[in-house]
């Protein structure tokens, strides 16, 4: 059995570090640790300049760097962050409101959405989010309660916030029907980011390493879904890891149901690396199983859909792998558990990281809606 790792993240800026606890599932007792150093310091090799008399070209730090990765033994460590639904913009109402997505977008400016979660997602190496609406100037839309769209440059939110990669599998994907669908992959490939979902097989490439993201969107035919097709073709493109992605469940239904359970252990099954899940709107669970993990569900995250969320919990979570030539181990997960927004009325739209009792209630909140994490459960952070 891989050796799995579990970890409860806050951040503690007042201090300027990162305190972990760590918790390693293979050992018969829970392990506490913490460290007040700082977690995520990735130092760029130097290089020094050519002696002044060599008239020599000296070598882009771009291309140093690719030399060494190109013989560097393995495997390397690679971190991934997922979030969970993310929508930039709202619906025809809500633009109204003076307290609407798109009026605190024109006043706080791109770089605010994400500000708060800055430390995390710029120091992994991807960061991986559900995309749940459109960009698009689409105007015919579909007969739903909900619409949600933004400008095509709302795609500066996400690159801002580095993010790198978005899922689009997800029921608000078709909002604006086929046009809005299509001019919002088009705006999100066109500002550089890496779009799976749907029928849309994608990889993104770093350092040598390719990660491979498929992604779903419930009705599931008899509550199943075979992913193995698409695993394979992922494999075949040289990812090392496969990130399956499902929209699923109940909406503010805080356990997952069957049909979620027996999807998720397929995917794991047909060789997916980790299942990560959203649609909820709330904070679901974690399962263990075939020697790595279901995230049912994320919750939230940037969600311009809601003035006023009535549930502000949420979590997003670090995938930590050791990665070979053609593979990667099970990850190591980390869970930040997050507020959508520091206001206790209204929203911002900015989540932050949790601190003190709020964090250790998020994370108690999680594990005890999860399965196989006894020693989670039952522990003391």
């Amino acid at each position: 059995m891989r050796k799995l790792t579990l970890t409860f993240l806050m951040m503690m800026f007042a201090a300027g570090a990162v305190a972990e606890m760590n918790y390693e599932m293979t050992s018969p007792h829970l392990r506490y640790e913490k460290t007040d150093e700082p977690a995520f310091v990735d130092e760029l090799p130097g290089r020094e300049d050519a002696p002044f008399e060599q008239e020599q070209e000296v070598p882009l730090e771009e291309e140093v760097m690719a030399a060494e990765w190109e013989t560097e033994e393995w495997p390397r460590r690679f971190t991934i962050t997922v979030g969970g639904d993310t929508t930039l913009g709202s619906t025809d109402d809500l633009r109204k409101r003076p307290d609407s997505f798109e009026n605190v977008a024109a006043e706080k400016g791109y770089g605010w959405f994400f500000s708060g979660l800055e430390p995390i997602f710029a120091s992994d190496d991807m960061t991986l989010i559900n995309f749940e609406g459109t960009l698009t100037e689409e105007t015919q839309k579909k007969e739903k309660k909900f619409n949600f769209k933004g400008p095509a440059e709302y795609t500066d939110i996400l690159t801002l916030g580095s993010v790198e990669a978005v899922n689009i599998a997800n029921n608000h994907i078709l909002d604006y029907g086929k046009t809005g669908r299509e001019d919002t992959i088009a705006n999100l490939e066109n500002a550089g980011l890496t779009v799976s979902g749907g029928g849309i097989l994608g990889v993104y490439e770093k350092d040598g390493i390719k990660v491979g993201m498929t992604g779903y969107c419930f009705p599931y035919q008899n509550g199943k879904k075979d992913i193995s097709a698409d695993v394979k073709a992922l494999r075949e493109e040289g990812c090392q890891i496969v990130i399956a992605s499902f929209h699923w469940g109940s909406e503010y239904r805080d356990d997952f149901t069957g049909e979620q359970r027996s999807i998720g252990r397929a995917a794991l099954k047909a060789g997916a690396d980790i299942v990560v899940g959203h649609h909820p709107h709330i904070v679901q669970g974690i399962e263990q199983y075939d020697d790595s993990y279901i995230l049912y569900s994320l919750g939230n995250l940037v969600f311009g859909g809601n003035v006023d969320p009535k549930d502000r919990d949420s979590y997003v979570a670090r995938l930590t792998f050791n990665v070979y030539a053609d593979h990667a181990d099970a990850p190591e997960v980390t869970l930040v558990p997050i507020r959508l927004t520091e206001k206790a009325d209204g929203t911002d739209y900015r989540p932050i990281p949790a601190e003190g009792d709020d964090a250790q209630r998020i994370v108690d909140r999680i594990l005890k809606l999860s399965y196989q994490m006894d020693d989670f459960v039952n522990g003391t952070l």
